[in-house]
């Protein structure tokens, strides 16, 4: 096993979404205003697998469809939409994908690690390179660690702190901007 450098977090805040990520972004949020319009209308719910794969690739989407309201949805869909045409990357923008990103990678960290939450520095190495791989996120042995024995019990919180030190701002700014309707106090 090759040593590594610790990794510079501070490094990542002069990057920005893609526009392929942006546009999946939109996408995600059309799909959530395509829902929310069609349980207004009375139409049958969809299979669970339509549920299942938006939770997929965009853990906490479901979230955002029970508590955002549908003009915030049309909106963040059309503000990642121009983003991705050269239009302005909105603080917000970054701080979603990166929770998309780091929520999924703290799930498959969990999963691969359901036998034993305390892990040795080779193991959690080996965790963040999978879970690198699977969630397009750089992730650290001490993401690893934070992931398998959080405090509380909750993840969230965890991906949140992160998101706080990749970003250099407030975890609390950052739920506020992603989950402004509250319920994501997981």
């Amino acid at each position: 096993m090759v040593a590594r450098a610790p990794f510079d977090f501070a490094t990542l805040r002069r990057v920005v979404p893609s526009p392929a990520v942006l546009l999946r972004l939109a996408e995600k949020y059309r799909t959530l205003g395509e829902l929310r319009r069609a349980r207004a209308a009375g139409q049958a719910v969809p299979d669970r697998a339509v549920f299942q794969a938006l939770a997929g690739e965009f853990p906490g989407c479901l979230n955002e469809l029970d508590t955002l309201p549908l003009d915030e949805i049309d909106a963040r869909a059309a503000a990642l939409e121009g983003a991705a045409a050269g239009g302005p990357i909105l603080d917000w923008m970054p701080w979603l994908a990166g929770y998309h990103a780091l929520l999924r990678a703290a799930l498959r960290i969990r999963i691969r690690s359901t036998q034993r939450r305390d892990v040795d520095d080779a193991r959690a190495r080996d965790l963040a390179d999978d879970a690198s791989a699977h969630a397009g996120e750089v992730i650290d042995p001490a993401f690893v660690q934070a992931v398998l024995r959080p405090a509380g019990g909750r993840i969230i919180p965890v991906v949140y702190a992160r998101l706080a030190v990749i970003h250099g701002a407030p975890a609390a700014t950052i739920k506020r901007a992603l989950f402004p309707r509250g319920r994501d106090d997981r």
